[in-house]
C-alpha cells in the first residue's frame, strides 16, 4: 500500500515538473500559456499533497509576508530597470517597456520556476535528507540551477550559445540568494520578488539594438547584462548578506 502511494506521488510529481516545462517557456507560443501552467502545478498539487499542498508550493504566507514581497518585487523592478537601462545605454541598446501579455507571462513563468526549483525541491530535499544544513543545500542546489541554465542554453533553447563564467557565477549567486529566503521563510514569496523584479526588465521588455537594428535575443541579454561585472557584484553583494538572515532575525523572518 506504501509502495503504491509512494508511486503515485513520484508519477505526479513527474506530471508537475512536465507541466512547468511545457507551458513556462513558450513551446506553446501562447502569453498566457505560463498562468495556464500556474493553474495546471496547483491543481496537480493539491492532488499530491492534498491539504499540505499549501507548505510544498511554498505559498504559506501571512498577510504580512504578503505586503513585503509586494514591495520587496516594486524595489527590485525599480533597481533592475535602473541597472538594466544604464548598461542597456553605454551598449547603444533601447529598452522598450513590455506590455500586459509579456507582464502575465513573466508574472506566472518566474512563479512556476519558484514553485518547482524553489519551494518543491529545496523542501523535497530537506524532508529526504534531515541531517544536510541549509547553506550546504542552498550552495548545492544553486549549482545545480546554473548547470541548468548552460545546459538549457547550449542544447535545448532555440537562442543556444554558451554561457560565459560571469553568467554562471552571477546565476550561482542568484541562486543562493533566492533558496537562503526560501528556507529561511518557508514560502516563495520574496524569493518571487526578487526573481520577477529582475526578469521582468530582462526578459519580459525588448532590447533595441539600434546599431545594427534588431532585438536582442534571450541569450544576447543574457550576457549582455548578467555578464556584466557591475551586476555580478552587486548579485554578490546581495548573496553574502542573505546568509545573515539564517544567524540574525529580521523583518523577512
Amino acid at each position: 500500500m506504501l509502495k503504491k502511494l509512494f508511486n503515485k506521488k513520484v508519477h505526479l510529481v513527474s506530471l508537475i515538473v512536465i507541466v512547468h516545462l511545457l507551458f513556462s517557456y513558450y513551446y506553446i507560443p501562447k502569453y498566457w500559456s505560463a498562468f495556464f501552467g500556474s493553474v495546471l502545478i496547483v491543481v496537480l498539487s493539491y492532488l499530491t499533497w492534498k491539504n499540505k499542498f499549501i507548505y510544498w508550493t511554498g505559498f504559506r504566507l501571512n498577510s504580512k509576508e504578503i505586503v513585503l514581497t509586494a514591495i520587496l518585487a516594486t524595489v527590485f523592478l525599480a533597481g533592475s530597470f535602473f541597472l538594466i537601462k544604464t548598461i542597456a545605454k553605454s551598449n547603444n541598446i533601447q529598452v522598450q517597456q513590455g506590455n500586459f501579455k509579456d507582464i502575465l507571462h513573466t508574472f506566472f513563468y518566474s512563479l512556476n520556476e519558484e514553485i518547482i526549483m524553489g519551494a518543491m525541491l529545496l523542501k523535497g530535499i530537506k524532508h529526504r535528507w534531515t541531517n544536510l544544513e541549509d547553506w550546504k543545500i542552498s550552495v548545492g542546489v544553486a549549482l545545480i540551477f546554473s548547470i541548468i541554465h548552460f545546459v538549457f542554453f547550449k542544447w535545448i533553447f532555440l537562442n543556444s550559445g554558451n554561457l560565459n563564467l560571469t553568467i554562471l557565477f552571477s546565476l550561482f549567486c542568484v541562486g543562493i540568494l533566492r533558496n537562503n529566503l526560501i528556507l529561511k521563510t518557508g514560502h516563495l514569496g520574496y524569493s518571487w520578488a526578487i526573481h520577477f523584479g529582475w526578469v521582468f526588465p530582462m526578459l519580459g521588455c525588448w532590447h533595441l539594438n539600434k546599431t545594427q537594428e534588431n532585438y536582442l535575443t534571450d541569450f544576447e541579454r543574457f550576457d549582455l547584462y548578467l555578464g556584466n561585472y557591475t551586476t555580478a557584484v552587486i548579485i554578490a553583494f546581495l548573496t553574502i548578506s542573505s546568509f545573515l538572515i539564517f544567524s540574525k532575525k529580521t523583518i523577512f523572518s
